[in-house]
C-alpha cells in the first residue's frame, strides 16, 4: 500500500451509506480527487502509475488523480467503505469535507491483465485529513425561512357532550 501525503482533497464522495452512483448504478463508488502544484509531487504520483493529468484555474497549473473504491467486489459481496480519519485518527464524517482540504490519502494497488490491457490499478482505501476546509451547504435562494409550526391535535378538537345520547344507529 502506497500512502500519498500532503495532498489537496476535492469533491469528496466518501459518505459509506451513499456511494456515488452517477456512473454505475449497479456498483456505485467513494471517491476523491486530489490535487497538487508541486511538480515534484505530481511526477512521484506518475511514478506509481497513477493517471496524473494538468488542468488549469485562476490560480494556475494543478495537476490532478481521480481515485476511487467500487462499492461491491467483483462477486457481488460489499466492500468494506473507504475509512475517513482526522489527523488524531478519530472518525470523521466525510460530509463535512470541503474542497480544497489538506490530507493523506491510503491506495492498494496491484497488476491488472484485463483483455490483452495491462497496467497498474490503484484503490482508494483511507483518507486522513489533516486541514479541513468544512463543508457547508449555501441556503438556495428559493428555500423556505424558518418559522414556527402550530400543531393541531384531532382529539382535542373534539368535544362530546357526556349527556348527549349516543345512538348506536346511523340513520341515513
Amino acid at each position: 500500500m502506497a500512502v500519498l501525503k500532503n495532498v489537496e482533497l476535492w469533491f469528496c464522495k466518501l459518505n459509506p451509506k451513499y456511494p456515488n452512483d452517477h456512473f454505475d448504478k449497479e456498483n456505485p463508488t467513494w471517491e476523491v480527487q486530489i490535487r497538487t502544484r508541486d511538480k515534484k509531487q505530481a511526477k512521484e504520483w506518475k511514478d506509481l502509475k497513477l493517471g496524473v493529468k494538468p488542468a488549469e484555474d485562476d490560480d494556475g497549473v494543478f495537476y490532478k488523480v481521480n481515485l476511487k473504491k467500487r462499492s461491491k467486489k467483483k462477486d457481488g459481496e460489499p466492500q468494506n467503505p473507504v475509512k475517513v480519519v482526522s489527523g488524531s485518527l478519530e472518525d470523521l464524517d466525510p460530509a463535512i469535507i470541503g474542497n480544497g482540504s489538506i490530507g493523506n490519502v491510503r491506495i492498494f494497488q496491484y497488476d491488472y491483465n484485463v483483455g490483452g490491457r495491462e497496467g497498474v490499478a490503484s484503490m482508494l482505501m483511507a483518507v486522513q485529513v489533516t486541514t479541513l476546509n468544512e463543508y457547508r451547504p449555501k441556503p438556495r435562494e428559493d428555500d423556505f425561512d424558518m418559522v414556527d409550526m402550530k400543531v393541531n391535535k384531532i382529539a382535542d378538537n373534539q368535544e362530546i357532550d357526556p349527556d348527549e345520547d349516543l345512538d348506536d344507529e346511523i340513520p341515513f
